[in-house]
């Protein structure tokens, strides 16, 4: 096998491979993945048979800026991982991420974590050497019975019924809609993420990347204002028709710990516009420990049970430094939203 990098000249192979094996890709978000990212680093194999001129396997990593311990370090997200039907067997997915790993590993990265699915927690965690620290923290918020009693056959029957409502918000906050980051959000999450130990590093420049130059995308950015004009913090949220039906999610929910009891008015103002464009539930990832925890669960958000989550994932991570071993495996040190997430 010959192992090519992603670049330029092989995101060509990337995406056919993808698409050959009914899981197509866009080029776009490929290239703003791996090549734009703000960590000018790539680490992918793309392996490749040469007599038969055809990409055979392929496992990505993509490296991201991390702070772990109060210190920034380099960490890596697995992506993805695919094996093309022809070559399915050999051990190609298991030999690539090791080769992959190694590479990282040699550059100072300091651990991969990721979102396996059921099919694939196996081979990470018994070849991979992986720790899961599930669960995935799924909430959920339904607006409308209609989405859930039509999945149970005995309740199909039961009519669709609106059963959340808009909420007020405190005349004192200053709630605008702008899809852009103030330099501000620095400020906010350093006082947001003081007692968070392991997690990407959401500073300007990656919500900047993630949630304004990913292409094909239509989030909504809400910030808020005391009325003097201090910053309290964001929120971003997005509205899509999946999983059978238009689900909204709320992907960060960041602020001033200084200013919760104000902040609150960020989620009610997502939620009444989420409301407004006639979802049926609301989903989003957050931890039990995490500040803006009881915001969510305030607002009338649940722990969404295994039976209504749309597709198995499992949160797993493997450390490449023994010395943060023991921060990077602790789940209680881990802050998560749906911007870890790479499908929404």
């Amino acid at each position: 096998m010959i192992i090519n990098n992603i670049s330029e000249e092989t995101i060509h192979l990337y995406n056919n491979c993808f698409a050959k094996n009914g899981s197509p890709k866009s080029e776009k978000k490929i290239r703003w993945q791996f090549l734009n990212s703000p960590i000018d680093k790539q680490y992918v194999d793309i392996a490749i048979d040469p007599n038969a001129n055809a990409v055979a396997a392929i496992y990505a990593i993509f490296p991201v800026l991390f702070q772990i311990n109060n210190e920034n370090h380099l960490a890596s997200q697995s992506l993805d991982t695919i094996t093309d039907e022809d070559y399915r067997g050999q051990g190609l997915f298991i030999n690539l991420a090791k080769d992959v790993y190694e590479k990282a590993s040699q550059d100072n990265v300091k651990l991969v974590y990721g979102f396996p699915n059921g099919n694939s927690i196996g081979g990470f965690i018994k070849k991979l050497n992986w720790q899961v620290l599930d669960p995935v923290p799924f909430l959920i918020k339904p607006l409308h019975t209609g989405y859930f009693t039509k999945k149970i056959n005995k309740l199909s029957w039961f009519p669709n019924i609106k059963i959340a409502f808009e909420s007020k918000i405190d005349k004192s906050v200053n709630v605008q809609t702008k899809n852009e980051f103030p330099n501000d959000v620095n400020n906010v999450w350093e006082k947001f993420s003081k007692n968070i130990l392991v997690s990407i590093k959401r500073n300007k420049e990656y919500l900047d990347w993630r949630y304004l130059q990913k292409p094909d995308e239509n989030y909504k950015i809400a910030h808020a204002y005391t009325r003097e004009g201090i910053y309290i913090g964001y929120i971003i949220y997005c509205v899509k028709e999946k999983h059978g039906g238009k689900i909204a999610y709320i992907m960060e929910y960041i602020y001033d710990p200084k200013f919760a009891l104000q902040a609150k008015s960020l989620m009610k103002f997502a939620i009444n516009q989420i409301i407004r464009e006639k979802a049926d539930c609301i989903l989003s990832w957050c931890m039990e420990h995490s500040e803006n925890y009881q915001h969510f669960k305030s607002t009338g958000f649940y722990t969404l049970p295994e039976k209504f989550r749309p597709i198995e994932l499992h949160f797993g991570v493997r450390c490449f430094d023994e010395g943060l071993n023991k921060f990077i495996t602790n789940r209680n040190n881990w802050y998560l939203s749906y911007s870890d997430s790479d499908t929404v």
